[in-house]
Formats: C-alpha cells, sequence, structure tokens
C-alpha cells in the first residue's frame, strides 16, 4: 500500500510540473508574439488575409483583404488565448485539490487578465504596435471561455463519474 501512494505522488508531481512547464512555454509563445514589430506583424497577417480573400473572393479589392485581415487578427487574439484560459484553469485544478478548487479557477481568471492587459499594454513600446483596449477585450473573453470550458468539463466528468458509478 505505502509503495502505491508514493508511485502516486510521484506521478502527481510529475503531472503538475509537466502542467506548469506547458503553461510556461505557452505564455513564453504569447510573449514572442505579442512583441514582434508592427511592420513585420503586419506583412504576415496580410499575406494570409490575402491568400484567403483570394480564395473566397477570386479577385479581392483591398477592402476585403482589409476585412480578412481583421478578422484574423480578432481570431487569433480569441483563439490564443482561449488555450491560455484552458490551460491556465486545468494547472490550477491539478495544483488547487478539493475546496480549493474555486480559489484555482478565481486566480486562473487573474493571472488571464493581467496577461491579456500585459501583452497589449507592453506592445505601446513596440515600434509599429500600439495598445488597444478592444484586443485587451478579445483576449479576455478567450482566456474567460478557455476557463468556462475547463470548469465546466470538469465538473460534467466529475457528474458523469458518480452517476456511472
Amino acid at each position: 500500500m505505502g509503495q502505491k501512494k508514493h508511485t502516486n505522488l510521484w506521478l502527481e508531481f510529475m503531472v503538475i510540473a509537466a502542467s506548469i512547464v506547458a503553461l510556461m512555454l505557452l505564455v513564453y509563445f504569447v510573449v514572442i508574439v505579442s512583441f514582434q514589430n508592427g511592420a513585420q506583424s503586419t506583412n504576415v497577417t496580410m499575406r494570409v488575409a490575402g491568400q484567403i480573400a483570394a480564395s473566397i473572393f477570386g479577385d479581392p479589392s483591398n477592402e476585403q483583404v482589409e476585412t480578412v485581415s481583421l478578422m484574423i487578427r480578432y481570431g487569433a487574439h480569441v483563439a490564443l488565448f482561449f488555450v491560455v484560459g484552458l490551460v491556465t484553469a486545468f494547472v490550477s485544478m491539478v495544483i488547487c485539490r478539493h475546496y480549493f478548487r474555486i480559489i484555482g479557477i478565481l486566480a486562473s481568471g487573474v493571472i488571464c487578465y493581467g496577461l491579456a492587459y500585459y501583452t497589449e499594454y507592453y506592445k505601446q513600446f513596440i515600434e509599429g504596435r500600439h495598445f488597444q483596449m478592444s484586443d485587451v477585450a478579445l483576449n479576455w473573453y478567450g482566456s474567460l471561455a478557455g476557463i468556462i470550458c475547463m470548469t465546466v468539463s470538469y465538473f460534467l466528468n466529475r457528474l458523469l463519474v458518480k452517476l456511472s458509478s
């Protein structure tokens, strides 16, 4: 019995460590993407937007390419921070147990909002970039959706386990 408990503690430690490392790598990726200079970021987005607009419209106008570029930018904010919220909520649920999970979920919300604001705030110090509160909101909504998704899936899983017993 003692050996099994020792193995479970080791496995639990490994899951926590791997989760934290994955979260740190994700945050590093978010910061690197956020801190590209304005010309480089715009060139990548416009090139992709041009390809997508060409496949949709055939011979797109500049306005159509700009609209697709805006949708890509908004979608990237929401999607990237959805993953951040999902992973942050997962890590908080792994670390915080039992009744402390609520505190962990609230802490993941605070961390995600801080990251959403921080990545936008520091863009104003990068050449060709600027701070936009609407981007902070997009980042936060994406994070919030990820946190909610992870929390709902956890409680649904607990409910299904309880019902199957």
